[in-house]
C-alpha cells in the first residue's frame, strides 16, 4: 500500500512540475516567436501566426493552466485523505482507486494535446510558421510522453505490488 501512495504522490507532483515548466517555457517562447515572426514573415504569414498566437494566449495557456489547477487539487485532496486515513489502510486503498489520478490527470493532458494539434494546423505549408511552431511540436511530445509515462509507472506499480 505505501508503494501506492508514493507513486501517486511522485506522479501528481512530476505532473505539475512538468506543466508549470510548460506554462512557463510557452510565455517564453510566444515572446520570442513574436519577433522571429516580424523579421520573417510576410503579410499573408503574419495574419495566419496572428491567429496561431490568439490560440496560444487564449486556449494553450488557459487550458494548461486549468489543468494545473485541477492537478493542484486533486493533489490537496490526496494529501488530506492520507493524512485522514492514515491508520485504515484499506480506506487509503480505496481512496487511491476512487481519486483515480492517473486517469484524471492523462485525460487532462489529453486535452492539452488536441490544443496543440489545433494549434499546429496553423502552419499549413509554410516553412517559416513550421520554423517558427517548432517548440509547440516538442511540447506536444513531451506532453504526449508523460502520458505514457505515467500509464507505464502505474502499470509497473501494481504488476510488483
Amino acid at each position: 500500500m505505501l508503494t501506492a501512495v508514493l507513486v501517486q504522490d511522485r506522479l501528481i507532483r512530476l505532473n505539475l512540475r512538468l506543466l508549470e515548466g510548460l506554462l512557463s517555457e510557452i510565455k517564453g517562447d510566444v515572446e520570442e516567436s513574436k519577433i522571429l515572426a516580424d523579421a520573417c514573415l510576410d503579410d499573408k504569414e503574419k495574419q495566419v501566426y496572428e491567429k496561431a498566437l490568439l490560440m496560444i494566449e487564449e486556449n494553450l495557456l488557459l487550458k494548461i493552466s486549468e489543468v494545473l489547477d485541477h492537478i493542484y487539487d486533486l493533489y490537496e485532496i490526496f494529501n488530506f485523505d492520507i493524512t485522514f486515513l492514515a491508520s485504515l489502510p484499506e480506506e487509503i486503498e480505496r481512496e487511491i482507486e476512487r481519486l483515480d489520478a492517473l486517469n484524471s490527470i492523462n485525460t487532462k493532458l489529453e486535452l492539452i494535446l488536441s490544443v496543440i494539434d489545433e494549434l499546429l494546423l496553423f502552419e499549413g505549408e509554410s516553412e517559416k510558421l513550421k520554423t517558427i511552431l517548432t517548440p509547440f511540436r516538442v511540447y506536444r511530445e513531451v506532453v504526449e510522453h508523460s502520458i505514457s509515462f505515467n500509464k507505464k509507472l502505474w502499470e509497473l506499480t501494481f504488476q510488483s505490488s
